[in-house]
């Protein structure tokens, strides 16, 4: 079952209250981590690698903590999963031409159908509150008739 890591949940959680904050100025991991109930050694550990990814910075000092590092606008979810929960990947084998998969064009396909959904939606899609509606992709296989037509995924 493909599933979405407690890591790229929690750093989904991290970057929406950094986003909702009307306020630039940095918010502390003593602050964050009442507010998102995870432990400070957890979240610093999120917050590293959101850093690393070039999705949040860190601002030193007495008044230092984190905030985003672009507009929620430039933040998909595509970047925040590869950066907590690695690239999209249904096959683990590193190569599309092991003899374990069956089909690996199938699988390739799929990967950048929800490569493209995930880059398409950004965070402030996630924090805003109107409503929000996707287009299903599809794969079209050769034997279908949208395929001998000349459309392809």
């Amino acid at each position: 079952m493909f599933k979405l890591s407690s890591g790229f949940k929690s750093g989904l959680r991290i970057l929406a209250l950094l986003g909702e904050r009307s306020s630039t100025s940095p918010m502390p991991i003593s602050l964050m981590a009442p507010q998102l109930d995870l432990s400070d050694k957890y979240l610093e550990q999120l917050l590293m690698n959101l850093k690393r990814a070039g999705l949040v910075r860190s601002v030193r000092g007495a008044s230092g903590g984190f905030v985003l590092a672009r507009p929620p606008e430039d933040i998909s979810l595509l970047d925040t999963m590869t950066a907590l929960q690695g690239p999209i990947e249904f096959c683990d084998c590193g190569t599309h031409q092991c003899n374990d998969c069956v089909r690996p064009e199938i699988w390739e396909a799929l990967e950048a159908c929800l490569g493209s959904s995930l880059a398409s939606i950004s965070l402030a899609h996630l924090i805003s509150r109107e409503s929000f509606h996707i287009m299903a992709h599809s794969v079209v296989l050769p034997d279908a008739p949208l395929w001998q037509n000349g459309a392809g995924i």
